[in-house]
């Protein structure tokens, strides 16, 4: 005996076979997982003054309190696996537009910190602009720094036998960098800690 079918076509209305929605799929739901872990280690990226200033629940500030003591690599990926899940139950898009503004700001200050380089390389009247911009920076120390440094760049470019070969950068040419770079990090941290400030 033929088995009877329950399939009626007369209960079915147009477009209910392709028109039903049922959900993200695993492989979505996964990588929207992922990209919170993501997101909240790059919360690390913040200065605490500019990640205190954030509107967030208590468990969610514990949490990247705590992620960000471990030193673990395991314990690291359980806790940014939690601090996902926290954030699900949160609107993340804030938390974007901060780390995306921080990087853009990071971006310039790089930028700046070359740029004060090769002005107080090419510039001795650079350096008392650079300490009216920061007064309480070590003078002695820079200009000891930009003198040894312009006296390298001389050697290394006597070294030079081919004229159109780029001048070598030595190893203080790089320090000046990183000091410039301390300075103007110092001077952003400082305006993050005075919004939190104003914000409370």
């Amino acid at each position: 005996m033929q088995k009877q079918s329950n399939w009626r076509p007369d209960l079915i209305r147009d477009g209910d076979d392709h028109d039903q929605d049922y959900g993200p799929s695993k492989t979505q739901v996964k990588a929207a997982m992922h990209e919170l872990q993501t997101l909240g280690l790059a919360l690390m990226e913040l200065p605490l003054p500019l990640l205190g200033a954030l509107e967030m629940e208590d468990r969610l500030r514990e949490g990247l309190a705590e992620l960000r003591r471990l030193t673990s690599r395991e314990a690291i990926r359980r806790q940014s696996q939690f601090i996902g899940k926290l954030l699900r139950e949160a609107d993340a898009e804030p938390f974007r537009r901060a780390i995306d503004a921080y990087r853009r700001g990071q971006s310039k200050l790089l930028q700046e910190a070359e740029s004060w380089r090769e002005r107080l390389l090419a510039d001795d009247e650079a350096v008392t602009d650079w300490i009216a911009r920061f007064p309480d920076a070590a003078v002695q120390p820079l200009r000891a720094l930009i003198r040894n440094t312009r006296r390298e760049q001389q050697r290394l470019l006597a070294d030079v036998t081919d004229a159109e070969a780029p001048v070598p950068k030595g190893r203080l040419y790089r320090e000046l960098f990183q000091v410039l770079r301390a300075e103007l990090q110092a001077e952003l941290e400082r305006e993050f800690a005075a919004r939190a400030t104003a914000a409370e």
